[in-house]
């Protein structure tokens, strides 16, 4: 058959097909839908290396990252994504902990290479948002649209925020999602735990090629 014919067959069988309406679903069957998504992700998480950190508002979540920042061994250097949730976060940790240097980074600095490049390779931490948690892998997936992509890439550490309206069962769900909200971008970053690899004598090694730690803040809500 024909490219033409498969189509006209295609559209034929198609053409009596009945798309039943989606049924209502109820708000506690969504909140309990987002536990149990939130449980599995934890789990998948953590098996890989994250640091999963579930907290019920941005308070909790100011004191998680500070608490980060202020077990390093110097005053920390932080790089953090423009995006209003981590940026505001990350500002607020910065102000608790003695000595620490916060700097905002976007994309605009980070392709130039001059400001942002620099600043990414010679901070402590980068603070992120994740568009989406991937549960049944324990993966961000990050977009890079508009964003300074060495921020989650270069530092030592890594802390992504996010909340949990923002978590989905698998990557193929997510990466719909993601197709769905119109979203064009050159990049998209999906990272499984901190950064390791087995290249040299098959000898698992953390850290060579990206963070060595990564803290994952997951967020009830982003409201106070």
């Amino acid at each position: 058959m024909t490219r033409d014919a498969v189509l006209d067959a295609v559209r034929s069988a198609l053409a009596g097909v009945v798309v039943p309406p989606l049924p209502h679903v109820p708000a506690s069957t969504v909140a309990s839908d987002r536990e149990l998504l939130a449980a599995r992700f934890a789990r998948e998480a953590r098996a890989v290396g994250t640091v999963v950190h579930e907290v019920a508002a941005p308070t909790a979540a100011i004191e998680i990252v500070a608490g980060i920042l202020g077990a390093l061994p110097a005053p920390p250097r932080v790089v953090t994504w423009a995006t209003p949730l981590a940026c505001a976060l990350a500002t607020a940790a910065v102000a608790v902990v003695a000595g620490a240097a916060l700097r905002v980074v976007d994309d605009g600095a980070d392709a130039k290479g001059a400001v942002g490049s620099i600043d990414s390779a010679a901070a402590d931490v980068g603070v992120t948002e994740a568009d989406y948690l991937v549960a049944d892998s324990g993966t961000l997936v990050l977009r890079a649209a508009g964003r300074a992509r060495g921020v989650s890439l270069l530092p030592p550490v890594h802390v992504a925020i996010v909340t949990r309206d923002r978590l989905r069962v698998d990557l193929g769900t997510a990466l719909a999602d993601l197709r769905a909200s119109g979203a064009h971008d050159s990049c998209v970053t999906l990272v499984t735990g901190p950064s390791r690899t087995a290249d040299i004598e098959k000898k698992l090694v953390v850290g060579v090629h990206g963070p060595c730690a990564l803290h994952v803040v997951l967020l009830d809500r982003a409201e106070a």
